[in-house]
């Protein structure tokens, strides 16, 4: 004989408990977020990972100039760091001890404005003395810069966001943090 069973019978829902929605929500979201970095790519950080590069490639430049010494009458251009509103870096040289990456606008898609403490300059050529100090040539001299203040370099990337990398008269390159 069968039993019965009065009121107590139990029978499983067919919905989702709130533990496995929650689960649901926050992949949906890691899913999302990983699909909007990928969508909208590095152009948020653009500026600021230019700026690193860049202040390593002064550093480069900086230590070679620091090695050889710089005749003004006949100035060797690998050894100077060009900065203009389209490249920053080095010419390309045939020694590989003295060449190093440039940036470009056309391959890095930033561009530059150098500040040397007193006047904005559409392009320059800074050459580093034996104390890494920062000079320009001028009638066939080296003549010092960034002593009233730090020279700056702004980079403007594709997206508009800027960062800066300072150049002190001592030679000091940094983010211009200091």
């Amino acid at each position: 004989m069968p039993r019965q069973n009065y009121g107590n019978s139990h029978t499983k829902s067919a919905g989702f408990t709130l533990l496995e929605l929650i689960i649901v929500i926050v992949l949906i979201g890691i899913i999302s977020v990983t699909a909007a970095s990928r969508l909208f790519g590095r152009s948020g950080f653009d500026a600021v990972l230019a700026r690193d590069q860049a202040i390593s490639i002064a550093r480069q430049i900086q230590l070679v100039g620091m090695n050889s010494s710089v005749n003004p009458a006949n100035p060797n251009r690998c050894l100077a760091l060009r900065i203009s509103t389209t490249e920053f870096g080095s010419e390309n040289c045939a020694s590989n001890s003295q060449s190093t990456h440039k940036l470009t606008l056309e391959n890095d898609l930033v561009n530059f404005a150098f500040f040397d403490g007193v006047n904005a300059h559409n392009s320059s050529d800074i050459y580093f003395d034996m104390l890494g100090r920062p000079s320009v040539i001028s009638n066939q001299q080296l003549q010092r810069i960034c002593t009233a203040s730090n020279c700056q370099v702004t980079i403007t990337s594709r997206n508009g966001e800027q960062a800066s990398l300072c150049i002190n008269s001592e030679g000091y390159i940094n983010d211009c943090s200091i």
